[in-house]
């Protein structure tokens, strides 16, 4: 049986703290949640790359690798697949030969008795009925379950790469929310000093103050999301959700990347490369039935043309995604053009320090627009990707 071996980041207080070689199957016998080991044998990477993975950083281009070493549920998925192959075999005949088998088998139990037996012996029978029904009719082998649990994997990939993007995107919000709040408490100083002028009502003072108390829980919550989206994404790559690994920065979307994308040339690859497609298309040629193949081969034509579909609402979602980023770019260059004007104002003064503080914050919330509008062209991108390369929706 495959080992799975002991290289593992070397985390603070982590469950990759341990040096033992165990086999995956050892680990799930032992029940020990807290000893994580990687999937891969010490020769399928260089040291070098074994270094990276081993390290308390977690960077964005980290994370297939950390997900295929050290995620739970990929290592379990691998076991399943490894036991399957062990039980069933590889090809479709293999598979439909043990379930002749089990039939078999089960009808070896039976007692021949009168009575309770009786009951049990036919109860055996329809299950060995059942079991080479499922022989005649089997499409599935060793190819489909393989691919099935690669579309896993890669899913969990992309589930990380939307919370490693969230988590700064929540941090973004939080930066802004700290700027309302800045904004909200100049509006409450100012009705304080307006009511003792007589100007305003306690009512107008109250809800002032009652709008920076909202504010607060706001953040509150946004901090709490930020810690939850945290501890989902370093417990995916392996590590302890008490843990504290460095989260490295996204990276920066370059706009030749989308200007170079083929949208034609892109459909045709995410045909080629879509895993609900592709099991389809083993089922097809393991269809032995007229009438199987027939709805098999409509599931097929349903999905050729869902993936077209798919990646085309993607493309259209990046070039959405850009124009926003575009004009948050446009929009922060005209606030950094109010706020000189402001600075001058100011320096003059003609204008009061309440509005001079609003339009720095009015200017700071503009630039953390643009830093969310590239976030979000970022999950755009990855999404137009993730259609390309296996995940579009095929159903």
């Amino acid at each position: 049986m495959k080992q799975y071996i002991t290289h593992m980041p070397e985390r603070s207080q982590s469950c990759r703290k341990q040096a033992a070689t165990l086999c995956l199957s050892a680990v799930i016998t032992a029940l020990l949640p807290v000893t994580v080991h990687a999937g891969s044998p010490e020769f399928a990477r260089t040291s070098e790359e074994w270094a990276a993975l081993q390290d308390n950083v977690l960077e964005y281009n980290e994370l297939a690798d950390l997900i295929h070493e050290y995620n739970v549920t990929v290592q379990n998925n691998q076991y399943t697949y490894n036991k399957f192959i062990k039980d069933y075999g590889r090809t479709k005949t293999d598979v439909a030969d043990k379930y002749r088998e089990l039939a078999e088998d089960l009808e070896d139990d039976r007692t021949g008795e009168d009575g309770a037996g009786r009951i049990t012996d036919y109860q055996l029978e329809q299950q060995a009925k059942q079991l080479r029904e499922q022989a005649d009719d089997n499409v599935e082998d060793s190819r489909t379950y393989q691919l099935t649990y690669a579309k896993a994997e890669d899913s969990l990939v992309q589930s990380a790469q939307s919370n490693f993007i969230s988590y700064y995107k929540n941090q973004l919000e939080l930066e802004s929310a700290l700027e309302t709040k800045k904004t909200l408490e100049n509006a409450y100083s100012l009705a304080a000093a307006q009511r003792q002028a007589g100007t305003v009502t306690d009512t107008d003072v109250l809800d002032a103050r009652e709008a920076v108390l909202n504010q607060e829980t706001t953040i509150a919550n946004l901090e709490q999301t930020i810690e939850n989206t945290r501890q989902t994404l370093i417990v995916t790559c392996g590590w302890q959700g008490s843990d504290q690994p460095e989260i490295q920065n996204v990276p920066e979307v370059e706009l030749a990347q989308i200007d170079a994308i083929d949208l034609e040339a892109d459909k045709q690859t995410a045909l080629e490369t879509n895993y609900t497609l592709r099991i389809n298309q083993i089922k097809l040629e393991n269809a032995e039935n007229a009438e199987n193949k027939e709805n098999i081969q409509k599931t097929i034509d349903a999905n050729k043309r869902q993936i077209g579909v798919s990646v085309t609402s993607a493309w259209q979602s990046l070039n959405t995604a850009r124009l926003s980023y575009e004009q948050a770019i446009s929009d922060e260059a005209a606030e950094e053009r109010n706020m000189t004007l402001a600075q001058q104002k100011w320096n003059a003064g003609m204008i009061t320090k309440y509005d001079y503080e609003n339009q720095q914050s009015t200017l700071a919330s503009k630039k953390l627009a643009v830093q969310t509008a590239q976030l979000d062209l970022l999950t755009a991108l990855e999404n137009y990707r993730w259609n390309v390369n296996g995940l579009a929706s095929a159903e």
